[in-house]
């Protein structure tokens, strides 16, 4: 294998130049040889944009195919990119089904290549700094995790893929909130149940997820991701209760300014607070400590670590982080929180099937 490997992007919408282009552009060693979409302006690009991964794939072999396309596109397009001898980096959700989800597996297999899903919330800083917490003092061991999302739902917000189905919410973000469940507890949850209420309309999207993981030793994780809301967008907000402390994480960045008097000791306190995109703190009562933070560029930040880590899998002979068969265990997950859903909230034990 030459020292630089080549990539190339399959969908170049509003996710791949946001986040994917910007990504491959901070990943040493790696070329970005070409583009394929059929409906992009090829003159809007400074490489070469095919209709076809075929055509890409004659002009300039891939190593890696990125797939920045719409759900429903993800498993024709991962086994085309297997045919041709290329590993593959997905956007989530990965697949909708788990009998595509194994057939890309095994079709990996087959070719001696690997698919990784495009997990990148494991990799934003502030969600690494909590997991590196849990297990050491003073936050001990793990308990609780409790997730909320706030997200204010509009036009623009449901163009697309995103607004053409009634499975929206958990779909399309459940599963990254379902991910770092998984990712936290470094655990399998042995059940989940999920409430999806969808007051007033009733044939409409799930914008309102109610979930709840059991996991072993009594521990229990719960996510509410709430669509309806009209107010503030909240991103995500997390908060991991341990034996000896807390760790709260949030995405969404801020410079705040507080002055106050704490409770109890009736003391004054001043506050500032700059965090350009997510931040990680531990608390011990109202002690605080910065864990970590993130660069304004979130998403492509994050993206490009799980990139790179892949890139250097490969070189290395070893298996990738995020891979297909990791990430099917979320895809069993969030299906199983439809699935209660639609039994009224009943629990729903959990398994990659």
């Amino acid at each position: 294998m030459s020292e630089r490997l080549r990539i190339a992007v399959v969908g170049l919408g509003a996710a791949a130049r946001a986040i994917h282009l910007p990504a491959i552009r901070k990943v040493a060693g790696l070329d970005l040889v070409g583009g394929v979409d059929p409906f992009a302006d090829p003159a809007a690009f400074p490489f070469p944009v095919h209709g076809s991964l075929a055509a890409l794939a004659a002009a300039t072999p891939p190593d890696i195919v990125a797939i920045v396309t719409p759900p429903d596109s993800h498993a024709a397009l991962v086994h085309e990119a297997l045919a041709l001898g290329a590993h593959v980096f997905c956007e989530k959700p990965f697949v909708p089904t788990l009998e595509e989800g194994r057939a890309a597996i095994a079709a990996a297999a087959a070719a001696g290549r690997h698919v990784v899903v495009n997990n990148e919330f494991r990799f934003m800083n502030a969600h690494e700094a909590a997991r590196a917490a849990i297990g050491t003092p003073p936050f001990g061991e793990l308990l609780f995790v409790s997730m909320h999302q706030t997200f204010l739902v509009t036009e623009a917000t449901e163009r697309g893929w995103r607004g053409e189905g009634t499975r929206r919410t958990c779909f399309e973000f459940g599963t990254h909130a379902l991910d770092l469940c998984r990712f936290f507890f470094g655990q399998e949850p042995l059940a989940i149940a999920a409430r999806m209420p969808k007051p007033g309309r009733p044939d409409g999207p799930d914008y309102l997820n109610l979930l709840q993981l059991e996991f072993p030793g009594d521990r229990v994780a719960h996510v509410t991701l709430d669509r309806l809301s009209r107010g503030p967008h909240r991103y995500l907000d997390a908060r991991l209760d341990g034996t000896g402390a807390t760790v709260e994480t949030r995405i969404g960045g801020r410079a705040e300014v507080a002055f106050g008097i704490r409770g109890g000791a009736k003391r004054p306190f001043a506050r500032l607070d700059l965090a350009p995109s997510a931040s990680a703190d531990l608390f011990v009562g109202e002690r605080r400590r910065r864990l970590a933070t993130d660069p304004l560029d979130l998403f492509p930040h994050s993206t490009a670590k799980l990139l790179g880590a892949m890139v250097a899998a490969i070189r290395e002979g070893r298996a990738p982080p995020c891979g297909a068969e990791d990430n099917l265990r979320t895809l069993a997950l969030m299906l199983a929180a439809y699935e209660s859903a639609d039994r009224g909230g009943a629990a729903v034990p959990v398994g990659a099937g």
